[in-house]
């Protein structure tokens, strides 16, 4: 991922494997380790940091938002619960992963971080009637609620709102969402049980082509 080289990156050496370490090495001019969260402290105030990969720590996050509030955060836990997303909220610009061990999820997060930085993009939507999505852990909130969604409503609202500049055709939402077994009825029946969660307006048909979130 060449666009890394461009970003300093600054990450929790006894956290990130080898694997991972020499990924950012490789594709980052400018990649930090540290051990101690002084030493993050003190790379954040001394160096244009751009990313931050630590193990969780709400009040060491806290501690980073207060310092820098563009700063993309990777943390990593063992076991993530609906507290941990309430708190992305808060915190912004924010993705858990549990126990850091997929490469390619890796690398999708830091293609997405990427993708923010340079449009100067929050992660977090706030939509009407008090709903709330966060495109970084693919999770939706009403007053500060969990939303319960399953894995076809989870994947298909993901891809609307990566795609939240243009309507999404028919034919994509056939391949990404449904690996090309997508039946009319099955797409109809799964807008509008997100409708049924969400609002109507949430998810509007273009006619002819397919559908696109409005925003």
């Amino acid at each position: 991922m060449k666009e890394l080289k461009y970003f300093n990156v600054c990450y929790q050496g006894d956290i990130v494997n080898n694997k991972f370490s020499d990924y950012l090495s490789s594709y980052s001019n400018n990649s930090f380790d540290y051990n101690e969260h002084d030493e993050l402290i003190d790379l954040i105030n001394t160096k244009d940091i751009h990313v931050v990969i630590t193990k969780y720590n709400f009040e060491l996050l806290k501690q980073i938002r207060v310092l820098n509030k563009e700063i993309q955060i990777i943390a990593i836990l063992d076991q993530l619960n609906d507290t941990h997303l309430i708190e992305s909220l808060e915190l912004t610009q924010i993705k858990f992963i549990q126990n850091l061990d997929s490469i390619n999820e890796f690398i999708d997060t830091l293609k997405e971080f990427i993708k923010n930085i340079d449009s100067k993009n929050s992660n977090i939507y706030s939509l009407k009637n008090d709903f709330v999505y966060d495109s970084y852990n693919k999770t939706l909130f009403k007053k500060n609620m969990l939303i319960p969604l399953t894995k076809k409503e989870t994947l298909f609202l993901s891809y609307l709102f990566t795609n939240n500049n243009k309507a999404v055709s028919y034919e994509e939402i056939n391949e990404k969402i449904w690996e090309g077994a997508m039946t009319q009825d099955a797409l109809r029946s799964l807008i509008k049980e997100i409708r049924k969660k969400t609002y109507k307006e949430l998810i509007k048909n273009v006619s002819g082509i397919g559908y696109r979130i409005d925003l």
